[in-house]
């Protein structure tokens, strides 16, 4: 006879297959979105195509702005998978799922197998690590292997009676302290090293610091990390002024980057990235699972969890660049703080409540919204949007009701709870596919090919005039011109100016090319031919391709 454990255990696998099921259902069915996801996955396609994994290019342009990791696990998986939208996500989707199953393995060692399953289905199953886990961007990978490395920290604290143990998880943490580093530059050892300092001095445990094994801890950061920066710097000298003083201190301290948001917007993201658990992600900061007074020289888990998150959320609260993904890593330690506690819980009814109440609004909004827009447009993305809304909206009420008719079953009502969460905002995310368009550049990518394979030249040159789409690059599989546009090509403009043009230098181009295709958004279409527009080019000659609400592509007519 099966043993409850040995079946609980077997239940929980099941679980934890149907969920990685879901997060990687239709990896590639939306196109990626600009600007972020576009621009890595054109990083990482131009490293694959040019050989050159030292120096990363976005559009031909060096491009200094993050360190490579990220662009090399995505151009490893478009040699193995083809340039496709799954392939540009593989990275970030996969890590963000090993980060989950990391936290449920942490959890069940120091604090019981109940506790580690509930951290897995809360953190696979929030707002914020969902839609991070499925976008192209930077800020999944070094949330992964931050949380790899305070968890393996906490683990070899936790057997400092063992070690070989503790040897094994405290370099193990500073491999992936390195990861960071490589993923995402110097915050791979700001957040977990101002954590480090700020509990040891909570918790008075200064025995801590004799257990890290700072000296081959560093030889294995350094062994990792620092050849890329050795490497990089020396093939181009004005990699390290740019990179540490521009990205890391400029970025902190000024608004140099135009990412200025109120000290208050990181507590909105928060609210909004930890649906539909809200309850149980508040529950667990003001409510953590230890003795506010410390016990001094005990290593206290569950503390350095807690402090970590709290480090993350005001570092980048304090900071003048603000984006929502900056305070992701946060989550992770979280969700073991809630596990431990959701082990302690009889019930989900204060989340179950929230969710039911996010469906609601859900219904409330379409029925309102599709009854009084009258922007012809906005209606009809509205409408191609409702069926995803509603069924979103239907799978976060079914996981409410869930967990007030089965809150005496704590594990079922957890299990429905978070599978339908995550199959939920999983279908918000597949629905946005239908508006793709007014973020993707890929339908106009395929209207430029088709017509290039009907003019018979695969040679035409392509502009981007004014604007850069971030994601055209990649769809067409090859770099394009850049007229009059810097933004955040500046850098690599001001180092390889012959590569860029402005109006002067296009438009005799232009007008003298035999054929040629160039993208312009629609105010600067309809001012081609008004007498005082900087051209002044009666009859500029072109015809329509490709024709949005944003942007129009003309090829030389």
């Amino acid at each position: 006879m099966t043993s409850a454990p040995l079946r609980q255990g077997r239940i929980n696998g099941i679980i934890i297959a149907i969920a990685g099921f879901i997060w990687f259902l239709l990896l590639g069915y939306r196109d990626l979105l600009e600007p972020d996801e576009g621009r890595y996955a054109e990083i990482a396609r131009e490293m694959l195509s040019s050989g050159d994994w030292i120096t990363p290019r976005l559009n031909g342009f060096k491009y200094f702005e993050k360190p490579p990791l990220q662009y090399w696990g995505s151009a490893i998986s478009m040699a193995l998978l083809g340039e496709t939208n799954a392939a540009a996500r593989v990275w970030c989707s996969g890590l963000g799922f090993i980060g989950a199953l990391w936290v449920g393995f942490v959890g069940n060692r120091l604090y019981g197998r109940s506790a580690g399953f509930f951290a897995f289905l809360f953190l696979i199953s929030t707002v914020l690590y969902v839609g991070m886990g499925h976008a192209n961007s930077l800020d999944m990978g070094v949330s992964a292997l931050l949380i790899i490395a305070v968890g393996a920290l906490a683990l070899a604290q936790s057997e400092r009676h063992l070690p070989k143990q503790e040897r094994n998880w405290m370099l193990l943490a500073w491999a992936a302290l390195a990861g960071a580093t490589l993923s995402k530059g110097l915050i791979g050892l700001v957040l977990p090293g101002g954590a480090v300092v700020l509990y040891s001095l909570w918790q008075r445990d200064w025995t801590l610091w004799r257990h890290l094994h700072l000296g081959k801890g560093l030889l294995v950061y350094l062994l990792i990390a620092a050849p890329w920066f050795v490497a990089v710097s020396w093939a181009n000298p004005e990699f390290p002024h740019f990179f540490f003083i521009h990205e890391h201190f400029e970025r902190f301290t000024s608004d140099v980057h135009g990412r200025t948001k109120s000290n208050w917007y990181f507590f909105a993201v928060f609210a909004i990235g930890a649906m539909p658990w809200l309850f149980s992600a508040i529950n667990g900061l003001i409510k953590p699972p230890f003795s506010w007074r410390a016990e001094a020289g005990k290593f206290e888990a569950s503390r350095l969890f807690w402090v970590y998150a709290i480090f993350v959320f005001f570092f980048f609260s304090i900071s003048h660049s603000k984006l929502q993904g900056y305070i992701l890593p946060m989550f992770p330690a979280l969700a073991l703080l809630v596990g431990e506690n959701m082990s302690k819980r009889k019930h989900l009814i204060a989340d179950g409540i929230v969710a039911i109440a996010i469906a609601v609004i859900g219904f409330i909004f379409i029925i309102w919204k599709t009854g009084s827009t009258a922007n012809p447009d906005k209606l009809a993305q509205l409408m191609l949007l409702r069926p995803w809304i509603i069924a979103t909206a239907f799978l976060l009420g079914a996981a409410g009701i869930s967990a007030l008719l089965l809150r005496n079953k704590k594990n079922l009502t957890i299990s429905i709870f978070a599978l339908c969460a995550l199959l939920g905002i999983q279908m918000f995310s597949w629905g946005y596919q239908s508006i793709s368009e007014l973020r993707s550049s890929r339908a106009m990518a395929e209207a430029i090919q088709s017509y290039l394979k009907k003019s018979g030249k695969d040679n035409v040159a392509i502009y981007d005039v004014c604007r850069y789409d971030q994601s055209l690059p990649y769809y067409l599989g090859r770099t394009i011109n850049i007229v009059n546009f810097r933004d955040e090509l500046e850098f690599g403009i001001n180092q390889e100016p012959q590569k860029w043009l402005n109006d002067a230098d296009f438009l005799p181009i232009w007008l003298n090319a035999d054929q040629a295709i160039g993208i312009l958004n629609q105010k600067t279409y309809n001012e081609l031919n008004q007498v005082n527009f900087p051209w002044n080019q009666p009859n500029f000659p072109m015809r329509i391709i490709y024709e949005n609400s944003r942007y129009v592509a003309v090829a030389r007519r």
